[in-house]
């Protein structure tokens, strides 16, 4: 990241010390706060980026609308259980605009559709976990401003589709298993926690191969378009350009 991201890292300890605090302190009971918690922390992070930037309300009008569209494909495929296009979207807000935007929308897109699947212990597990699909996202895919995307380009959409396949089994799968792990398990140990992760691998591994195929697919006529919005709106900031 680049040095003047340095509140990044110190925003993504103090969300990991909200967790810990949620799950060994309060164990689990107030999950609203420590969802919300995290929440704040992503957008503390965007606003900085977004006060330095000082770019129009259009960019937050669109990252309203990648949020909306996240949150919609989550619930509209609630039918195929793990198969949801949700992680690809987040990881397409990431490269598009960045990593404080790609982990507000992976917050914000777990939080709001939670109110449709039901809230719980493991609200602020998925927030933090998709936030950090999107927030690396835009760490280690983000293009470089005037590189245009080619729908030929095998090799970029294999890149992103191995990218949303092991983000989701080991970002998403890690972290939210642990709330299984926490309140399901009186006892840690190896085995339980090796039953836990084995018992989950299947659904994560199931996930996973399903945003590696959306992103496959659309990854590219996706960012052309956001690219083209980019441009005509001047969404990307002037830092960015040097």
């Amino acid at each position: 990241m680049r040095k003047k991201g340095w509140y990044n890292g110190i925003l993504l300890l103090l969300a990991l010390f909200l967790l810990w605090y949620g799950v060994v302190v309060l164990r689990g009971q107030e999950y609203y706060y420590i969802s919300w918690g995290i929440l704040m922390l992503g957008l503390i992070g965007f606003f900085l980026r977004f006060e330095k930037s000082r770019p129009g309300a259009a960019l937050l009008t669109m990252i309203a609308a990648l949020c909306g569209v996240a949150i919609a494909s989550r619930i509209a495929f609630f039918f195929l259980p793990q198969m949801k296009p949700v992680a690809a979207v987040v990881i397409i807000a990431g490269v598009a605009f960045g990593a404080e935007v790609g982990f507000v929308t992976g917050a914000v897109t777990m939080f709001v559709s939670n109110f449709y699947f039901m809230q719980g212990s493991w609200t602020p597990f998925q927030m933090f976990a998709m936030g950090l699909i999107g927030f690396f996202a835009g760490v280690l895919l983000r293009r470089r401003e005037g590189a245009q995307p080619s729908g030929f380009s095998y090799k970029e959409r294999i890149i992103s589709a191995l990218y949303g396949f092991f983000s989701v089994v080991i970002l998403y799968g890690g972290i939210v298993e642990l709330n299984t792990l926490f309140f399901t398990v009186q006892e840690p140990s190896v085995a339980a926690v090796f039953a836990v992760y084995l018992q989950g691998l299947p659904f994560n591994l199931l996930f996973g191969a399903s945003t590696a195929v959306f992103l496959f697919f659309l990854y590219h006529p996706v960012l052309a378009r956001l690219q083209r919005i980019q441009k005509k709106y001047r969404l990307i900031d002037k830092e960015e350009k040097t």
